[in-house]
């Protein structure tokens, strides 16, 4: 890694670590920053062609299958990083690859590190209290996965993941004034470049890549039960070590 992508980690990182507040709010700002300063900084590079702008592949997790909570975890956090992500089977070994900037590779498996690991220890510590692990699994991470997307990632027509607007009880959209214009389109317009140069980089390098749909039976109690305890995994805690 170069010395301004170390950089740029590291304003990362020490914008993740703020807000040690359960303030749902100061969640939001924190990731919001962090996830501005790597669309704006992935966008200086844009023209340049160096090192830091060059498309990498990060191995996050070797597993043969991934349950549905893991895949779902990981497009989630896809979406948070301007990454994407490939399931490949390498001399018989199962491994989930990151794939974008070195810098957005990093950051979504730091993520991915600290999230795994919360959702695994929480569904062991309510294990006796749930008649089914995995449904407890889903529903966590779909919780986390619209905090997440609530915090650093609402939707707009564009399909790309965007900084911007959130919903109160009442359904209302409140813009987030923390953000201002000029970022929700740098987010946009980084997503929508992370996009091509990630697709890119999977055709050259994987050559035609399929998309599996696996189906699943949920148990409604357990699933539920799952989301409530998503809501309240911190997400404002220093996720970079």
């Amino acid at each position: 890694m170069d010395k301004a992508t170390n950089d740029i980690l590291e304003k990362v990182k020490k914008l993740m670590a703020l807000g040690n507040s359960p303030s749902e709010a100061e969640a939001a700002s924190a990731l919001e920053k962090a996830r501005v300063l790597l669309a704006r900084y992935g966008l200086s590079l844009a023209d340049v062609k160096t090192q830091s702008s060059e498309i990498v592949q990060n191995v996050i997790l070797e597993k043969k299958r991934l349950r549905a909570w893991e895949s779902h975890l990981i497009h989630v956090i896809c979406n948070c990083t301007f990454t994407q992500a490939i399931h490949a089977q390498r001399n018989g070994i199962g491994q989930v690859l990151i794939i974008g900037r070195e810098l957005n590779t990093l950051a979504a498996a730091d993520l991915f590190t600290y999230l795994h690991l919360v959702v695994l220890k929480l569904s062991r510590s309510h294990s006796d209290q749930v008649g089914h692990l995995d449904s407890f699994r889903h529903g966590l991470v779909h919780r986390i996965g619209e905090r997440l997307t609530d915090a650093s990632a609402g939707k707009e027509e564009t399909g790309g993941p965007w900084a911007g607007q959130s919903s109160n009880e009442s359904g209302k959209s409140t813009e987030n004034t923390d953000t201002a214009p000029s970022d929700r389109q740098l987010t946009i317009q980084m997503a929508k470049t992370a996009y091509k140069e990630n697709q890119d980089y999977i055709e050259e390098t994987f050559g035609k890549t399929t998309t599996k749909k696996v189906g699943r039976s949920v148990d409604s109690d357990s699933y539920h039960k799952g989301r409530t305890v998503g809501d309240n995994v911190s997400l404002n805690r220093q996720i970079f070590k």
